[in-house]
């Protein structure tokens, strides 16, 4: 972290990675100190990103705040992915000296609209986005496997947050677990791309992921109004593909290297 020549801190406090827009292409998520924008760069490909924090309004409301655990997650199985940011400033004392923040922050929910762009819908998703503390790093599980993805909060000086989701699903889903033979066991740095109709999503498995934050090794993917999924491609990292047909949804598989077909 650095300082600028007021004396506020500027630095990037957490990152993301996740394909927001459906492209085939990991994208990155950047949360940031206050003052600051949260910061969405689009992966162009080559090596190549674009700042598209403004155009996709993924920034939208985190200029007051600290932001720190992120997460691109498709909370509502619509076929793409939404945001969810931990917020909660560094300093305890803040309040008596700045009046344009405060050290416990409500976190921030964005919907994604499907057209590349976050709707900042945090007053408007329940009791659990109306809990106030200084949060940290940010989870996301099916913690109670029913099917979707909830969300467990790391707080300083405080017990964690867990939220339930309990949002009117918009569509199927698929879990996917991995087991490599070649490499290590849980097939992290794999990439898994599911295909189903004129979808693709694409996600990789993380040995860690965020700011002080673990998401686990299960993947987890919204499919809209698709009931079946055509074909899963996973892309170890020892350099070998394998290829799973006809998978039906609403369901978790395994998927073990050098196996054709999934076990539920």
């Amino acid at each position: 972290m650095a300082f600028d020549d007021n004396g506020e801190a500027q630095g990037s406090m957490g990152t993301e990675l996740g394909d927001y827009d459906n492209d085939g292409l990991l994208d990155l998520y950047v949360t940031s100190f206050q003052s600051q924008l949260t910061t969405l760069y689009h992966n162009l490909g080559k090596g190549e990103f674009e700042d598209v924090t403004t155009l996709t309004g993924a920034g939208a409301g985190t200029v007051p705040l600290v932001t720190w655990g992120s997460g691109l997650v498709d909370f509502d199985h619509d076929g793409d992915r939404d945001l969810f940011v931990a917020c909660g400033h560094l300093q305890p004392n803040v309040e008596a000296y700045d009046g344009r923040t405060t050290y416990e922050q409500l976190n921030k929910l964005y919907v994604n609209d499907g057209t590349g762009r976050f709707l900042d819908v945090s007053d408007q998703s329940g009791d659990g986005l109306k809990v106030r503390r200084s949060s940290r790093g940010a989870g996301f599980d099916d913690i109670d496997d029913d099917g979707d993805m909830d969300v467990v909060i790391l707080n300083s000086g405080a017990i964690p947050t867990l939220l339930r989701n309990d949002t009117p699903p918009k569509g199927h889903w698929l879990q996917v677990c991995l087991r490599a033979t070649a490499t290590n066991r849980d097939g992290v740095g794999a990439h898994v791309r599911v295909y189903a109709g004129n979808l693709l999503l694409l996600d990789e498995v993380h040995s860690g992921r965020g700011y002080q934050s673990h998401y686990g090794t299960r993947l987890h993917f919204g499919l809209g109004p698709h009931e079946q999924v055509d074909r899963i491609e996973v892309s170890w990292i020892g350099g070998k593909t394998d290829v799973y047909r006809d998978i039906g949804v609403d369901r978790r598989i395994l998927l073990e290297e050098g196996k054709s077909t999934p076990t539920s």
